[in-house]
């Protein structure tokens, strides 16, 4: 796959990212975001589809940058339900690991747009 197909696949993941932060803002915190079932629901497939994404990154120099194994780890647990989900890790991901992930693909999207 090409830098370009990964670029793309980034790019639908910062909009993922973008989906999340409106659920949460509509539920004022996290924790109440989590606890609503449709916006726990809607959650839950961002973070699927967040994961489907990343594992489909093909380019080593992003795959250096990104978390991507922790990523479809999540999902995996996420879409299998193992064990069921573990709000609190739930919680911690959107607020500590999805505003870094967001940040580090805005730089990433930047500093390959600056390339070209």
């Amino acid at each position: 796959m090409s830098k370009i197909g990964d670029l793309a696949k980034l790019e639908s993941i910062l909009e993922y990212i973008k989906d999340i932060d409106k659920i949460v803002e509509r539920h004022e915190t996290i924790e109440n975001a989590l606890l609503d079932f449709e916006s726990k629901y809607a959650l839950m497939m961002c973070f699927q589809q967040i994961g489907e994404l990343a594992n489909k990154i093909t380019s080593d120099e992003f795959i250096s940058k990104i978390p991507v194994k922790n990523i479809v780890g999540f999902r995996n647990v996420i879409a299998h339900n193992y064990d069921g989900i573990n709000l609190t890790i739930a919680e911690k991901t959107i607020s500590d690991s999805i505003p870094k992930l967001k940040h580090t693909i805005e730089r990433i999207i930047e500093k390959t747009n600056e390339q070209t």
